[in-house]
């Protein structure tokens, strides 16, 4: 089928496969031009935050239109994460990113675009912003808006209201400073990290978390609980041992001896996969300190 032909489901879906079905998808939407006298200050922040942030699996799509999107592609790093989705026979003018067509028309294409991400990402904007976050929206896909820029991203033009609400996933304090006027950096350093927390919040659940759901046990609880039978092990297993080389059947004492050294591995192994989990839970748990906002706080 013609990419012009496609209805726009269907469109979605072909570049969701071409962009990697199990990559996260983050959306720019944004005014054709810049009305907030800091707006193109904090696009270019942003956009070269997120590149520093966020690992290969995040791609970057824009509408192809001057403004906002523009701006961002050309200053997301290298632009070798950008994607640019234009209507079937129309070529970007970006000079970065790669393009993409699909949908007969804008409004097709604007169609698509409001099926296309798992994250949007909106810097002020106008009736045509709010309409593709609400299609967005309407089907779960989570919403960053930039509301200190104002117009579509701060409410206006019926801009969905629950989309302005802090989710769950979101820190309150990154949160908060979407709305904060005070400083361009502190605004873009916090919309990487919303998208971050996003990301992991999207990640496959840890052995952990789906023993909790499978026998109820937090880790803590799990963990007394495997000290318990695995001491329990070692115990009847030095029993045993004593009874055999008392009773000089050295041949059992080293059967049972070798299933001593067994548990000892296994205690080992739990150790390690506990220390493990927990380190890398405590990364991904840290704040994003970009160079740039570093450097500004220090």
């Amino acid at each position: 089928m013609a990419p012009s032909e496609e209805t726009p489901p269907e469109a979605a879906a072909r570049l969701r496969k071409e962009l990697g079905d199990k990559d996260l998808i983050v959306c720019i939407l944004g005014s054709t031009k810049f009305q907030g006298a800091e707006s193109e200050e904090l696009v270019k922040a942003m956009a070269a935050e997120l590149s520093l942030a966020v690992g290969s699996r995040v791609k970057f799509v824009t509408g192809g239109m001057p403004g906002v999107q523009e701006v961002f592609a050309k200053h997301c790093g290298e632009g070798d994460r950008v994607w640019n989705l234009l209507p079937v026979g129309e070529e970007s003018s970006f000079g970065v990113g790669t393009q993409m067509n699909a949908g007969a028309n804008l409004e097709a294409r604007r169609a698509i675009f409001g099926l296309l991400g798992d994250l949007y990402i909106t810097v002020e904007g106008g009736p045509g912003v709010s309409e593709e976050v609400k299609a967005a929206h309407a089907r779960g896909a989570a919403v960053v808006p930039v509301v200190r820029t104002g117009g579509a991203s701060s409410g206006m033009f019926d801009f969905p209201a629950a989309a302005l609400e802090k989710p769950k996933w979101a820190s309150e304090t990154q949160w908060s400073l979407l709305f904060d006027k005070e400083d361009v950096v502190d605004s873009a350093t916090a919309v990487a990290c919303l998208v971050k927390e996003f990301a992991n919040a999207q990640k496959t659940p840890n052995i952990w978390e789906l023993l909790d759901e499978l026998i109820g046990l937090d880790r803590g609880s799990l963990t007394k609980l495997l000290g318990v039978v695995l001491t329990i092990l070692v115990v009847v297993s030095l029993i045993l041992i004593y009874r055999e080389v008392s009773r000089e059947r050295y041949d059992l004492a080293l059967l049972h001896g070798g299933f001593l050294v067994l548990l000892f591995g296994l205690v080992g192994s739990v150790a390690f996969v506990l220390t493990e989990t927990s380190r890398l839970e405590e990364e991904n748990k840290r704040p994003i300190e970009s160079p740039a906002f570093v450097k500004k706080t220090n």
